[in-house]
């Protein structure tokens, strides 16, 4: 009885972890596919303050992913939607982004969902009127212009990705996207549908060999011809 129960024991614990691993790693492929990208599609943003930040702490820590996965590359696309204004995306020390929008009114994405796309904006209030943005020489990556692309290879940090008008006007509106290359995503998702895989069917084969092992039959006893039985 007892090695039935660790079998069976020892099978739904194979099972539940097998499942969950195979889960993530179907997950993971459907996400980043086979081009290893997580993409946005382009979408509709807008606020009426000055600037779009992302959070201070959206971008830090990279190093163990960049020894895991090589090198995350970030890239981002924006179109004006408003008339008479050219965009700037840039990234930023998140310090730096911080003391440059010092007392200026500003969106910062919350929480962003890329899949799918959901953004949630919390207001900074200020009446500073900050310098272009292209004046500042702290932006680790930049981009400016009617169609404005930018590709940064992510390091480890703190950055915020700022977008804003070329002449730091309110309000800003694009059409923009977002995509992240994280190299061998896909091929650790099949990894890992695959270990799932393998770890379901030694769970399958435990709970078979947990239904043949049937306990042993007891001995019964044996008569005593002394005693007269």
């Amino acid at each position: 009885m007892a090695r039935r129960v660790v079998l069976f024991v020892l099978g739904i614990l194979l099972l539940v972890i097998g499942a969950l691993i195979a889960i993530a790693g179907g997950a993971l492929m459907a996400l980043f596919g086979s081009n290893n990208t997580l993409s946005s599609g382009v979408q509709q943003v807008s606020t009426p303050t000055r600037a779009l930040v992302s959070p201070a702490d959206s971008i830090q820590g990279t190093s163990g992913a960049q020894t895991v996965f090589g090198s995350v590359r970030l890239r981002i696309t924006a179109s004006p939607t408003g008339a008479g204004h050219l965009l700037f995306l840039g990234i930023g020390p998140a310090s730096a982004v911080d003391r440059y929008l010092s007392g200026v009114s500003y969106d910062v994405a919350t929480n962003v969902s890329v899949t799918p796309f959901h953004l949630t904006l919390a207001r900074q209030g200020g009446t500073a009127t900050p310098p272009p943005p292209e004046s500042q020489s702290f932006w680790v990556a930049k981009a400016s212009g009617n169609h404005p692309t930018l590709t940064w290879t992510v390091t480890s940090g703190s950055y915020r990705v700022v977008v804003m008008n070329t002449d730091a006007a309110a309000p800003v509106a694009f059409a923009g996207g977002l995509d992240l290359t994280i190299p061998h995503s896909f091929a650790i998702g099949i990894g890992l549908l695959i270990g799932g895989i393998v770890l379901i069917l030694i769970a399958i084969v435990l709970f078979v060999l947990g239904a043949r092992a049937r306990p042993r039959p007891q001995s019964r006893p044996v008569p005593d011809p002394a005693a007269g039985v």
